[in-house]
């Protein structure tokens, strides 16, 4: 089972969990939905990944975030909305950046009505030790899920693959 935390806000964290059960399969995922008002009960909660797709106010919750990422496996950062990384100093996990900005681990190259090239800048280990080279993939979207949302099943279907 992989264990999943998100920072977002309430209405893109279920379209998100909605579509990851969909690819990955219910039984192989468990998501928990991180806001401001929980981030101090789960800091010692261990996520294999943890996703902030929103701006979240991460100083404020810092010795709670810290926490959390200490025994992390993947951070998942939209680096649109959240550029700050000095937070991570001396953790020992892997990160992954999405966004639209050209350094990103993953980024968009083309946007069409139905599809959209994914990017991947970097390579990246998966869960089975399996190295993902640079590549660019056109995927179809999905009704109501921004490009970031799209990007972030493509990490995800990468890290761990589809069911």
């Amino acid at each position: 089972m992989i264990f999943i935390g998100m920072m977002a806000n309430q209405k893109e964290y279920e379209m998100i969990k909605n579509e990851i059960e969909k690819q990955m399969g219910k039984e192989k995922v468990s998501m928990v939905f991180i806001h401001e008002e929980n981030i101090q009960n789960l800091q010692n909660i261990k996520f294999d990944v943890l996703i902030i797709h929103e701006k979240m106010p991460i100083q404020k919750h810092m010795k709670a975030f810290e926490k959390i990422c200490q025994n992390l496996r993947n951070l998942l950062i939209n680096f649109d909305k959240n550029n700050n990384l000095e937070v991570l100093n001396g953790n020992r996990m892997t990160v992954i950046t999405y966004g639209l900005n050209h350094k990103c681990t993953v980024t968009v190259s083309s946007i069409q009505e139905d599809s959209i090239m994914v990017a991947l800048q970097r390579e990246i280990l998966n869960k089975q030790g399996n190295l993902q080279e640079i590549e660019e993939k056109r995927i179809h979207t999905i009704e109501n899920l921004d490009v970031y949302g799209h990007m972030l099943l493509y990490i995800l279907s990468i890290l761990y693959g589809k069911k």
